[in-house]
């Protein structure tokens, strides 16, 4: 509609979102040097004006409500239900109304994905190229191993009642886990103290450099499933939930082996 020399001198003065005297002034004599209908401007710098204090004034809203979620947060809950104030942890009211959080990915998804999108580093892979042709894919097995264990070492733990069922359904799997006999470690020393009961030294050698070689990445993995299945349990117990979700917690506490 306007010039671009005009429409950046209009959009400068407006940077700000106030309009000065003089910044007025030097936008007028610009339109009247280039034959610009002065209403027509006027109604264009307020129609900028009006639309700018919009988008501040949603900005504002918006911001205000992320601080009123953090306080309703921070102090409990009014069920919409019957009106009475819950604390946050609550699942569910007194008068049966169920608290729910929508949600777009759960939690169960967002590890699954994480661990399933494992890559290794250049480094990890040249490493691997290093090794000994019989030693390449237990290497690689290793690190991948090792990756998930500090995926789901740090992985936060649920706080919806939906999340943390879901959670251990998939936890109590690794954590019971059945390990082959070697892939302990209690097995494999007890194996080598025998070999080098029944073939001194030479026993003892080969169960020290099998030993050395051994990376036991299996159980430590099960270790790891098991502590984030306690973790996630004792978040559930926190929980103020309905007897059916206690249950369920009773449930999947009673799957795990010892």
């Amino acid at each position: 509609m306007f010039s671009k020399e005009l429409e950046a001198l209009i959009n400068a003065s407006l940077e700000d979102g106030v309009l000065e005297e003089y910044e007025k002034a030097a936008i007028v004599k610009r339109a009247k040097s280039e034959g610009v209908d002065i209403t027509e401007l006027e109604i264009y710098i307020n129609s900028i004006l009006q639309k700018r204090k919009r988008d501040h004034d949603l900005a504002e809203d918006a911001k205000q409500e992320k601080i009123d979620q953090r306080k309703r947060e921070a102090f409990g809950r009014v069920c919409p239900n019957c009106g009475r104030q819950v604390p946050p942890m609550t699942l569910k009211c007194e008068c049966g109304y169920e608290f729910t959080q929508q949600r777009t990915i759960s939690s169960i998804q967002l590890l699954s994905e994480k661990l399933s999108n494992i890559t290794l580093t250049k480094a990890e892979e040249n490493e691997i190229e290093e090794a000994a042709s019989t030693d390449q894919i237990a290497k690689r097995e290793t690190f991948i191993v090792n990756k998930k264990i500090d995926i789901i070492s740090i992985f936060p733990v649920p706080n919806t009642k939906e999340d943390i069922i879901e959670f251990l359904s998939l936890a109590i799997a690794g954590a019971n886990k059945k390990l082959g006999f070697m892939d302990i470690k209690t097995n494999c020393y007890k194996a080598v103290a025998i070999a080098g009961i029944i073939i001194p030294v030479v026993g003892w050698l080969i169960g020290a450099v099998f030993l050395m070689t051994k990376s036991f990445a299996e159980e430590k993995l099960k270790k790891a499933w098991r502590e984030k299945f306690e973790q996630v349990l004792l978040k559930g117990r926190s929980l103020r939930g309905d007897a059916e979700f206690t249950q369920q917690l009773d449930y999947y506490e009673s799957l795990l082996e010892e």
